[in-house]
């Protein structure tokens, strides 16, 4: 088929310096499906070498060279254009530059532009379907984009973290998330071992480690060895994995005073376990009653409700001066209720004392952290998992880090 005389709108859509359009026709591509071919010839005779950017007329080769644009009427869109390869005095051999492709990159800069926009909101498939392009080009082109869009550690500065993990892929895989607690992801590291997080304040520098004035962590003992042993930040243990525990504990009660509980009490205490570990200033007026009814026939889910209620009270109204007192006292009131589901709590509390009553003083939590995990499993469910690690870190930081 001969080629079709180009009019003046094809001509200002398609306006590639260094380049003239000579004319387009439509042809299958090798899975029979239609596309527009657009035919170039070059202006000049010469080449820059994208080293030294000297013109140079002698050329090794000239070659044809079939380029990706964006769609045009939702079909594939090719420019055919004559490259040539140079042989600079600098040193420099390869392909002449071309101001609108990227390096060794068979797409126009702005459909690589486009690329990227879409990869922010959808799967790399569904992006490659939309744009018909192969899947693995459309990760290429965002993987390397992302190298050279987000950023590292240079600018970061953190005086207050919070340290977390996520679960990469099914099975013990995590990664560990460092968050700015005045800004958003700034590090990610793979597995969550002691050694993980040294990498982390290796790769921040000593200098600026040193002045990490705190760290919010959960009670992991890996991450406390590595913010002890490269910082002076005060420890903070995050007040929700304490109601964890608590809650868990109890759990523990309630499934054993329903496994030795008649039929009838089964019948009453089946489907209640929400409102047990729920906090009592959240429920409604009937949910009460519910509960109030539940729990005057059983005395021993009372007291520990009760437990659980008085040590969650702590955490939302104490102050750093009564806290301690306060503590010790739910302390003595578990040992005298005899309940031992709670003996778990007691020694966790008292082996991380320093960590949990430094939350009454500075009033912090890793809320921001969890929130960040929620938006990390939006970004893997997206995508229905991430084989590739390094691309999945990349992902993260983009959507996570500070936006300046």
């Amino acid at each position: 088929m001969e080629p079709q005389k180009p009019n003046f709108a094809l001509r200002e859509l398609l306006d590639f310096q260094g380049f003239n359009l000579c004319g387009f026709l439509k042809e299958k591509d090798i899975w029979e499906k239609e596309q527009y071919v657009f035919c170039f010839s070059r202006k000049h005779e010469t080449g820059k070498c994208p080293e030294c950017k000297c013109e140079r007329r002698k050329y090794e080769e000239k070659y044809v060279r079939d380029i990706r644009d964006l769609n045009i009427c939702g079909q594939k869109c090719i420019l055919r254009m004559e490259f040539i390869k140079i042989n600079c005095k600098c040193g420099y051999r390869g392909m002449e530059e071309v101001p609108f492709l990227g390096k060794y990159q068979r797409v126009t800069k702005r459909l690589a532009d486009f690329v990227c926009k879409l990869c922010e909101r959808m799967c790399i498939s569904d992006v490659a379907r939309t744009l018909i392009l192969d899947w693995k080009t459309v990760k290429k082109i965002d993987k390397e984009n992302l190298k050279s869009t987000v950023k590292g550690l240079e600018n970061a500065n953190p005086k207050r973290i919070g340290i977390d993990e996520i679960a990469s892929h099914k099975g013990h895989n995590y990664l560990t998330i460092v968050r700015d607690l005045d800004g958003g992801v700034i590090w990610i590291g793979d597995k969550r071992k002691e050694e993980t997080l040294d990498k982390f304040f290796a790769e921040l520098g000593k200098e600026k480690s040193s002045k990490i004035e705190l760290a919010v962590i959960d009670m992991w003992d890996p991450y406390i060895a590595s913010v002890n042993e490269n910082t002076n930040a005060n420890i903070v243990f995050d007040k929700f994995h304490v109601s964890k525990v608590i809650n868990e504990c109890l759990d523990s009660v309630r499934k054993r005073e329903f496994a030795k509980a008649s039929d009838e009490e089964r019948i009453n205490m089946k489907h209640k376990r929400f409102l047990i570990l729920s906090r009592e200033n959240h429920l409604d007026k009937e949910e009460k009653e519910t509960l109030d009814a539940l729990m005057k026939k059983n005395k021993i889910l009372y007291q520990a409700y009760l437990l659980k209620e008085e040590i969650l009270n702590i955490f939302s109204t104490g102050t750093w001066n009564d806290a301690v007192s306060r503590i010790e006292t739910w302390m003595q009131n578990v040992f005298e209720s005899g309940i031992e589901d709670f003996d778990k709590a007691v020694n966790r509390i008292k082996n991380y004392f320093y960590g949990i009553i430094n939350y009454f003083r500075y009033k912090v939590t890793n809320a921001g952290s969890e929130g960040f995990n929620t938006k990390i499993n939006v970004i893997k469910r997206r995508a229905y998992g991430f084989k590739d690690i390094e691309y999945f870190r990349l992902k993260i930081l983009q959507s996570c880090s500070v936006k300046n």
